[in-house]
C-alpha cells in the first residue's frame, strides 16, 4: 500500500473484500441500477475471484478519502516473463487527484522489480499494455499515457506497447490465430462495461447492418474449451475467419470490417 499524506490518497491491492471496490470503480452513478450494468458487476466479480485464486493478484484500486476513483488490472504472462497491463482506469470526474493513473502505474512497477513466484522466482522481463487512441475530453489517451511512462511500441501497432524491465529486453509476442464466423464471447471478466457498453453495442451495429446475420453468444464460463480453441478472450468479436480489430466505439470501421469478413471469408463456426 501507499499512501499520499497532502491529497490523502492510497493505493491498495486487491484482495477478496476489496472485490466490490474494483468493480465501483467502473459504474457509472447513474447506472448502479440499471440490470445490464448489474450482469457486468457479477461477471466482474466471478472474474476477480478466480484471478485472486489462480494468480494471487490482480489488481489495484486507488482510494481517495476512502473511495475508490482508480484502478489498475494487470496478469502475467509466465510463458513470455512478462506482465500484461489489461486495464487502467481513472474516471472523468470522478473525485481522482491528478496524477492518480501515474501513482497506480509507479505501484505497480515497484513490485515488478522484484522476484516473483509466477515466473520461477525471476523478475518480468517487461511490462505490456495494449491501448488504444480515443479518450475523453481533457485526458490523456491510453497511448499517450504508456508513451509518457517510456513503453514502446512493438512492430507496427501503435496500440501495443511495452516497457522493457531487463536492459536490452526487446518484446516480441508469439501470434495468435482466431477461428471462428460471428461470435460475441461473453462471460466473467475485468470490467463489468464489457458487456453492456462493449458487446450489446457490437450487437447492436451487427443487427443494424446485416439483421439477417446469426450471432452466437460464446459464453467463456460455460464453453472455456471453446474459448481457447479460438484463442479468443472475453469482450471479442469473432467474424468468421478473424477476430474483428476495429474498436467498436468507431461505429464505422467497426462496421466495415466486419462486414468485409463476412463477405469475404467463408468459413463454419
Amino acid at each position: 500500500m501507499s499512501k499520499g499524506p497532502m491529497d490523502q490518497t492510497r493505493i491498495d491491492d486487491i484482495t477478496e473484500d476489496l472485490i466490490e471496490d474494483l468493480c465501483l470503480v467502473c459504474v457509472p452513478s447513474d447506472r448502479l441500477d440499471d440490470p445490464d450494468w448489474s450482469r457486468g458487476v457479477l461477471e466482474k466479480k466471478k472474474w476477480a475471484a478466480d484471478m485472486l485464486q489462480r494468480w494471487g493478484s490482480l489488481a489495484k484500486v486507488a482510494y481517495k478519502d476512502g473511495t475508490p476513483v482508480g484502478l489498475i488490472q494487470y496478469r502475467p504472462i509466465p510463458q513470455e516473463q512478462t506482465v500484461n497491463i489489461d486495464c487502467i482506469y481513472v474516471p472523468h470526474g470522478g473525485g481522482a487527484v491528478k496524477g492518480t493513473a501515474s501513482r497506480l502505474l509507479s505501484s505497480l512497477m515497484d513490485d515488478v522489480t522484484r522476484p516473483m513466484s509466477w515466473f520461477d522466482d525471476r523478475p518480468p522481463l517487461a511490462l505490456v499494455a495494449n491501448s488504444f487512441e480515443g479518450g475523453e475530453p481533457g485526458q490523456l489517451t491510453a497511448r499517450e499515457f504508456f508513451k509518457r511512462k517510456g513503453f514502446r511500441q512493438v512492430g507496427d501497432d501503435p496500440d501495443h506497447l511495452y516497457y522493457p524491465l531487463k536492459e536490452g529486453f526487446v518484446y516480441a509476442p508469439v501470434e495468435k490465430k482466431a477461428a471462428g464466423k460471428v461470435l460475441l464471447v461473453c462471460g466473467p471478466n475485468g470490467c463489468p462495461a464489457t458487456y453492456p457498453f462493449i458487446l450489446k453495442r457490437m450487437e447492436n451495429y451487427i443487427r443494424e447492418m446485416c439483421p439477417e446475420v446469426p450471432i452466437r453468444w460464446l459464453d467463456s464460463s460455460e464453453e472455456p474449451e471453446e474459448l481457447g480453441r479460438r484463442n479468443a478472450r472475453v469482450g471479442d468479436c469473432i467474424a468468421n475467419a478473424g477476430i474483428v480489430k476495429s474498436f467498436v466505439l468507431d461505429k464505422a470501421s467497426f462496421q466495415d470490417e466486419v462486414k468485409g469478413k463476412l463477405c469475404h471469408e467463408e468459413t463454419s463456426l
